[in-house]
């Protein structure tokens, strides 16, 4: 591992002032209202190089967003370089956000975290071979330490602030852009799973913004929605998750500790794969782990990560699409902490009657161009209903579904999007394709 030049961080410290001074005086003449200077604060204090393969490089930035000593997000960019440190000329750019809880190298850069896949699979380096700036983030809780005690710096951690940051993530991939000869335009934004309510959210307020200061020239929602109709299973469980979160918060309980769980199934997997599972009678850990990928849960009914086999008595004894190993390597990556905060605004965007969730209230104004990506196994073509509340006229979309309609718990899964053994040619392959198509 490489670090960057002293001259490169530099180089980005004076590109964030300019950015803060561009956001002042955007202020200044009314296009921000007082007190939304988003940049201010903003610093990048360590950079890393990575070379993947050849000439596919990976650059980790730690980005300092605010004063608490948790106040901290990853950028990431994988790119071609044409030689060290200097990115050959790029088709176009995309920034990938992850869902919850999810970091960038469990979802987006595989073989980061595993041994398993080889070294280029993975969504982040096929685009980066085939041309693309790929930039991607951590939110700040999943930059939270394991072993972390006192939570009570998550109680307003929420969607609105994985907005707010993902749109400083956007600003700084731009203006590395243009530092390194790739220059200063907008980029897409891919949100998978939570983070499609992230990618909506940029994109709602980016909509009542002056165009100089917008970022984003696509977006590309993948297996989830920001609304459901009304009355649907998605939205009535919604309106329960909404209330069962808050009830958590009136508690004083901010931590949601479900990273922690899927970190111990993966551990017991690859450390004692063989013994009796401490969560489920009668089945190893190898197997729970497996089960807990692909059991089929509601709502939409069916859904799951990855798609399984399943043996007479339920359960799981391999996966269809991804190698099992691959999926436990990517439950012990998962970040420990998720705000419970970010569990109640995530419901409360899928339209729960009678909530007030100000991340969609500019939804018919969103005019740029859409590509939605739906899982047959995931929540697919029930995402397809959020695309038409936008005002889009460049909006296109594909579900991978593999099994018949009465299959579905076992059709290509939620996670299969990133991880299976095909997902090259059944899904990135044509978001590569957009991405070229919408330069």
């Amino acid at each position: 591992m490489k670090r960057i030049s002293i001259l490169g961080l530099i180089l980005c410290t004076c590109l964030v002032s300019a950015a803060m001074a561009l956001s002042a005086s955007a202020q200044g003449n009314g296009a921000l209202p007082a007190g939304q200077n988003s940049f201010a604060g903003v610093m990048i204090i360590n950079s890393e190089r990575t070379v993947l393969h050849d000439d596919i490089v990976h650059y980790r930035y730690t980005v300092v967003v605010g004063p608490g000593p948790f106040d901290r997000i990853g950028l990431h960019r994988v790119v071609k370089e044409s030689h060290p440190y200097w990115p050959a000329k790029t088709v176009d750019g995309v920034l990938l956000v992850g869902g919850s809880p999810n970091s960038f190298d469990m979802i987006f850069l595989e073989p980061s975290i595993s041994s398993v896949p080889a070294w280029d699979h993975s969504i982040a380096v096929f685009l980066a071979k085939n041309g693309i700036d790929v930039w991607g983030t951590d939110y700040r809780w999943a930059l939270v330490p394991a072993g972390t005690t006192d939570f009570n710096f998550m109680k307003g951690w929420g969607l609105e602030k994985d907005i707010q940051d993902t749109k400083i993530a956007l600003s700084l991939a731009r203006l590395l852009r243009g530092s390194t000869g790739q220059g200063f335009g907008q980029l897409h934004l891919l949100g998978f799973s939570y983070g499609v309510d992230v990618a909506y959210g940029v994109a709602n307020q980016e909509s009542q913004e002056p165009n100089l200061l917008r970022n984003v020239k696509g977006i590309i929602p993948v297996d989830y929605g920001i609304n459901y109709p009304d009355g649907s299973p998605i939205q009535t469980a919604s309106c329960d998750g909404v209330a069962a979160n808050q009830a958590l918060l009136d508690a004083g309980v901010y931590n949601d500790t479900s990273g922690v769980f899927f970190e111990q199934v993966g551990d017991l997997a690859r450390s004692a794969p063989n013994d009796q599972s401490p969560f489920m009678d009668g089945v190893t850990n190898y197997e729970f782990a497996l089960f807990a990928g692909a059991s089929a849960q509601p709502p939409p009914e069916g859904w799951h990560f990855v798609g399984g086999y399943f043996n007479d008595s339920g359960i799981t004894t391999d996966l269809r699409y991804t190698d099992p190993w691959l999926w436990i390597d990517v439950l012990r990556a998962v970040p420990p902490y998720l705000p419970v905060r970010v569990d109640l605004d995530d419901n409360a965007a899928e339209g729960c009657n009678g909530v007030v969730a100000p991340f969609d209230d500019h939804l018919g104004d969103i005019a740029v161009p859409i590509l939605y990506v739906g899982a047959g196994g995931g929540t697919g073509k029930y995402g397809y209903y959020t695309t038409t509340l936008t005002a889009s006229k460049d909006i296109t979309k594909f579900t991978v579904q593999l099994q018949p309609d009465d299959q579905r718990a076992v059709d290509f899964g939620h996670a299969d999007l990133f991880m299976a053994r095909d997902a090259e040619t059944l899904v990135w392959k044509p978001i590569l394709d957009w991405l070229v198509a919408h330069r």
